[in-house]
Formats: structure tokens, sequence, C-alpha cells
């Protein structure tokens, strides 16, 4: 691997791993007791892991907006990479849920294909709204491209500050703080496009443990203030977990450039980082269906304190087994993911 590449194969595996962690951990705020340990355990979990998504957009803007391609080039390259892992893989989540979660054969068939039909369109499973969401910033992305590389390092420091700016005025909670200016150009995910092509590109000189240090106090002020309004109406208030709020957005920046200047020394990665990278996306679609049988059956034998953590690791094991085994079917590297 290319030596200035090593951080963004730690950042792709830290954001697979959050992600893990995060519908690892989710279950246990849905029952609210703010001097409960197992809530407060996952809200802090949640606080440190909420970036995981704007990590992976914010690796596709480091990786792909520095790119010179023609459009369908780019769109003939990427789509399938993606498309076909989707397709197979909401295959696969159909027949769980009806398998699961449905009393199938006595389902007429015209409401099987109206359930098939909204979950194809909508996703088949709740974490595939990612898959989706990335799409569509696949057809931005060339058209963006060609905006960043004529943009000087200080205009896209602009945008990123409009960008952010986006964040308050989209939000009701500060409708009565900033007025209603229409910066919808400048929001949602594609500002983490463009922050991740700016990180992997400015130059910043800061000692390793400030970024670290920012990092962690985000984590306090999320973790805290979901547990202060979630206080207030007894259950959970997930609003500054949104992942486009502002302080996953500072989580997001800080954690990129933390690893960016730890990395910068470093020319190798252990076994177990080459693998989890190499199998990414392969977790990220797979990891729910040895999640939903994992954490049930260890948390029989287990406290929360090692529920959590022991699920993730079990399930991204899972996972690549799991992705490793469809690899060695003839066509199985297509559809793996």
């Amino acid at each position: 691997m290319v030596e200035k590449n090593i951080y963004i194969s730690y950042l792709r595996v830290i954001a697979t791993i959050f992600v893990v962690l995060i519908h690892a951990s989710t279950g246990f705020l849905n029952h609210f007791d703010s001097y409960s340990f197992n809530w407060n355990y996952a809200n802090w979990i949640n606080a440190a892991t909420r970036c995981a998504v704007p990590l992976f957009v914010a690796l596709s803007g480091a990786l792909l907006l520095s790119k010179e391609e023609n459009t369908l080039i780019f769109y003939k390259k990427r789509f399938p990479k993606i498309l076909y892992p989707f397709a197979f893989w909401t295959l696969i989540y159909l027949i769980y849920y009806f398998y699961r979660y449905t009393n199938f054969t006595a389902l007429p068939i015209s409401q099987v294909l109206n359930i098939a039909r909204d979950k194809v369109l909508h996703g088949a499973n709740a974490h595939l709204w990612y898959v989706y969401m990335i799409v569509g910033l696949y057809f931005t992305i060339p058209f963006l491209k060609k905006i960043i590389l004529l943009a000087s390092m200080r205009e896209i420091e602009i945008f990123l500050v409009l960008w952010f700016l986006s964040m308050f005025v989209n939000y009701k909670i500060f409708y009565d703080y900033v007025p209603k200016i229409d910066l919808t150009f400048f929001s949602g995910y594609v500002g983490y496009l463009v922050l991740g092509y700016y990180l992997s590109k400015k130059t910043i000189s800061l000692p390793r443990s400030i970024p670290y240090i920012a990092y962690f106090l985000v984590i306090l002020f999320t973790g805290y203030i979901t547990w202060y309004l979630s206080a207030k109406i007894h259950k959970l208030d997930p609003i500054y977990y949104n992942y486009n709020f502002f302080n996953t957005a500072l989580a997001t920046a800080f954690l990129f450039l933390a690893l960016k200047i730890t990395c910068a020394d470093k020319h190798t990665m252990p076994k177990w980082v080459t693998l989890i990278d190499q199998y990414s996306f392969s977790i990220y679609l797979i990891h729910i269906l040895p999640l939903n049988y994992i954490h049930p059956w260890i948390s029989k034998y287990m406290d929360t304190v090692y529920v959590i953590p022991v699920a993730t690791v079990l399930s991204i094991a899972a996972s690549m087994i799991i992705a490793y085994i469809i690899r060695l079917i003839p066509g199985g590297k297509y559809i793996s993911g």
C-alpha cells in the first residue's frame, strides 16, 4: 500500500468498527433510564461512534474528488462495485425479512409484492439506507469535482464554512436564533465529500494530541447533551446523533485529522487492519445478519459491558468469513461487497 494512504485504511477500519458498535448498542437506548448503566454505556458509545458514516463519505471525497475522469467512465467504474453487492444483499435481506418477521405462507401474493417493492425502493434493511445515499453522492461527484479542482483552498474553506452554517439553518431547534437563508446547495452529505478532500490535501501542522483531545471533547458534549435532553422527555432524544449535525461534523474532522497526523510516519499495518480494510463494504452489508443472532445469544451469558464489544468483534469476524466464502464461488467477488 502506498504510504500516504495508510491513514485512509485506518479511518476506513475505524468507521467500519464504529458502524457495528452503533448497531450493537442502539437497542439499549430504547429503554431510557438516566441512572441505568446500560443506557448510559450505550449513549457514550454512540456519542463516540456517530461519525462512522460521515467518515466513509469523507474518505470517498478524499479518494475520488481529486481524480480527473470522464463522467460516464466514472459511473461505469464505480456503480457496478456498489450496485451488484447491493442487489444481492437486498435479495438476501428480503428473504430474511419474510422468514423471520412474517408468516410468509399466510400472506397473499399482493401483500408480498407490495412489501418487496417498498423494501427494494427504500431499503430491505434499515442500514442499507447508506447505499441509497452514496449512490446519490456518486451521481454528484463528477460535477462536484469540476468545481473543487478549479477552486482555491481558501474558496474550499468558504464552502466548508457555509456547509457548517447550513447545519444550524436547517434544524428547527435553531429556528429562533438564525435567519432562514437557503443554504441547500452547501448542505447535507456533500459537505463531507468536500471535507474529506480538503483534509487530505491541506497540510495542517499540529501536535498529535490536539485533534484527539478535540475529538474527546466533542464526545463529552454529545454524550452529555443527549443525556440531558433525553432526561427532560424521559426517552431518547437523538438530535445530536444526527449525521448532518455540527458536533458530528466536528468529530469527523478531528478524527480524520488525528489519524492523518498519527499515520504520517507509518509504513505498515497489522494484518487484522488490512483484512477489515479489504472487507469493509462486505462487513457493512452483512453484519446485521450475524449480529441479530450473536447479540441475543451472548447476552444470556455476559453483562452489557462485554456484550457490545464482543458482539461487535464476533459480527465483524462472521461477516468476513461469510464474504470470504462467497468470494470462493465463481463471480462471488462481484456480489460479496
